[in-house]
This record gives C-alpha cells, structure tokens and sequence, in this order.
C-alpha cells in the first residue's frame, strides 16, 4: 500500500464482510476508518511537521491491523491482543464500548508504538514525537463523533453520563490518554532495541495489551449485573448499529 486513501478502501472491504456477517468486529473497523479519515483531513490540511512522514507512519500502522485481520481469518497465528479482539466477535453479551475498546487496545497500545519504531532510523525516535502526539489529538479528536453515534445505537447515556460525571466521552478520553503514554515508551524502547531483537519486543508489548484486554473484557468497575443491564439499553441489531457509525466516518 502506498497511500492512505488505499488503506480506507481495505476498511471498507471489512467493514461489508463485518455487515454480511452480522460481526461486532465491525465496530472497531468504524471507529478505526473514523480515525484513519482524520489522519488523511490532517495530512492533507499540512497540520504535521512532516506531513510525507505521516502518510509513510500512518500506512505502516494500518498494515498491522490488516495482517492481524487477514491473518486471523485464514486461521494464521496473529497477535495475542488481536486474537483476542477478533475472538471477542463471538461473545453475544459484550458491549459496543468493549469491543471497540479491545481493538483500541491492540492497535494503540501494540501496533501504534511498534510502527512508529519501524519507520524511524535505528535509535533516532526522539525528531518524531511532535507529529506522534498529534496524531494522538488527531485520534482523540474523534471521540465525540463516535459518542455521538454510540448514543443513536440507544446507548445507555444516563449510565455512562453518571460512571463518567456528566462527560459522556470520558471514558474514551481517559482509555485514549493512557495508551497514548503507553505507546510512545514502546516506540522509545522499540527504537533502542536492535532489529534482532524487536520482535521480542514486540511480544512484550503485545502480552502486556492482551493483559489489558482481559481486564476490557471483565472490568472490575462494572458488576455482571449492570453489564447485564447496560447491554439491555443498546441495540441488538449489529448491521444497523454499524451502518450509524459508518454514517459518522462519512460525514
């Protein structure tokens, strides 16, 4: 792949097969071109350091997220946190907010990090750290759209205004933050490690998202109880709802 604009139609290629299969999977995959979309308005207005930079970073970090996809769906080995992601599809009881977060998980927190590391000369990470946290902004500018589209699916905004005081993207705002942390001191320590050994680095980084993933997939705030009943709120209908995010990374 060489432009940004190849990597939205791969998305969208996802995006149908999520929609004919009925896949919560699809909810990442909105949420994700929703981000990708960004990425490209912000390159195209110049609003990085190095906006060819940003093309080259952003196209190595899809490519992760498409290889775990494709490999998970030929039942290849992929990674453990996008294994994890992938499989959580199956599970009928998850919330939207979860399934979107798993892959936020994977991608920002492994795949984010690592990518940033490939791009850069050996040891030379630090010229590109202003244009890494703008694309943080860029990623976390996006919440409130996809909040927006979350309330359409019957969200339940009572409950989610009350866990998060009134600011109903909070917790969007807060997951975003501390894997933007977690990814720049991958991309530091991948940077540093030479090439023989990224790949166990990789694995590090990749055990310590699938962690994170256990604890999206039971988080400790909510009681199975109220899981129960915050998933009674939403839609069931998993092609509708994500026919209304897709309606936000369109518009």
């Amino acid at each position: 792949m060489k432009t940004i604009e190849e990597v939205l139609t791969k998305l969208d290629k996802i995006i149908i097969r999520c929609k004919e299969n009925k896949s919560p999977s699809g909810y990442f995959a909105c949420t994700y071109r929703i981000m990708t979309a960004q990425v490209l308005k912000g390159i195209q207005q110049k609003k990085f350091e190095d906006n060819p930079r940003m093309t080259i970073l952003d196209i190595a970090f899809a490519q992760r997220y498409l290889q775990a996809w494709d490999s998970y769906n030929k039942g290849e080995r992929c990674t453990n946190s996008w294994y994890m992601a992938f499989e959580a599809a199956k599970n009928k009881n998850l919330l939207i907010l979860q399934h979107i977060f798993l892959g936020m998980n994977a991608h920002i927190n492994l795949d984010l990090g690592i990518s940033a590391a490939s791009i850069m000369p050996y040891r030379k990470i630090n010229p590109l750290k202003k244009d890494f946290e703008n694309i943080n902004n860029v990623i976390a500018s996006i919440n409130q759209s996809v909040q927006d589209s979350l309330n359409k699916i019957c969200y339940p905004v009572d409950l989610i205004d009350q866990l998060s005081d009134g600011k109903d993207n909070a917790i969007l705002d807060f997951a975003i933050s501390k894997a933007r942390d977690t990814s720049w001191a991958t991309a530091v320590i991948a940077s540093n490690t030479p090439n023989f050994l990224r790949e166990s680095v990789t694995g590090i980084v990749d055990y310590a998202a699938a962690k994170v993933a256990t604890q999206i997939l039971n988080p400790k705030i909510l009681t199975a109880s109220l899981l129960k009943e915050l998933k009674k709120c939403e839609s069931s209908d998993v092609v509708k709802n994500i026919e209304i995010l897709e309606s936000t990374s369109t518009r």
